[in-house]
């Protein structure tokens, strides 16, 4: 069946067969240059986690979490304060002695592909910043492209972190091929609907008796 488009989006009338629909677009109102980075980012890559907090002492005082809105390490005592409860925040965590995010947290702020992810207690975590050398001579084409470190998929993964990948869209910036930093936004199908100059009155069911009973004879 052939579709015609008749205008563009946001909204568009649709011909498909003997009928006019109006397709709603359910798209985003505006549209991200694909190498846009939050704000937040490049103070988040140099701050140092996991130390004890200032404030508050004890065996919560870790400072496991960033606070996005207020751009700061807190401990669990500084996150269940009532001033922090709306705001956004990312947990962090520790991998051979560095500080990692869990992948699905950090998808809803940036593009982590290319970035290589790691195995921590079972889920996938980012490298902030690059992990230690393990002291093996691999060729070019195994290396971080920033940082020269390990990557296990060459084929898949670029980077080893996600400051490494900051570092190549920083350097690539007038150019239109990847890396990018936006974050990816799903494809939303259109919602049809039938067009309101067009709808065709529904065709009345007409219940036709197959015939006039006969009754049985009388004997």
């Amino acid at each position: 069946m052939d579709a015609e488009f008749m205008l563009s989006a946001p909204t568009c009338n649709l011909f498909l067969g003997r009928k006019w629909y109006l397709a709603i677009c359910l798209a985003e109102p505006h549209i991200y240059h694909k190498k846009q980075k939050p704000a937040w980012l490049d103070s988040f890559l140099r701050k140092d986690f996991l130390g004890a907090c200032m404030i508050h002492e004890g065996r919560k005082s870790e400072l496991n979490v960033y606070c996005i809105d207020c751009d700061a390490g807190m401990c669990e005592s500084c996150v269940s304060a009532d001033a922090h409860s709306s705001h956004k925040k990312l947990q962090i965590y520790k991998h051979v002695h560095r500080d990692v995010v869990l992948l699905p947290d950090m998808q809803k702020h940036i593009d982590c592909s290319q970035i290589q992810p790691y195995r921590c207690n079972g889920k996938k975590v980012l490298a902030i910043n690059p992990l230690p050398h393990s002291g093996r001579e691999l060729n070019s084409g195994e290396k971080c492209k920033v940082c020269h470190r390990i990557i296990f998929k060459p084929s898949i993964y670029t980077y080893c972190s996600i400051s490494c990948k900051v570092t190549a869209v920083s350097g690539n910036l007038t150019s239109s091929d990847p890396p990018y930093l936006a974050p990816k936004k799903p494809k939303k199908k259109p919602l049809l609907k039938p067009s309101v100059d067009n709808i065709e009155s529904p065709t009345k069911r007409v219940n036709k008796r197959k015939g006039v009973p006969s009754r049985a004879p009388f004997f």
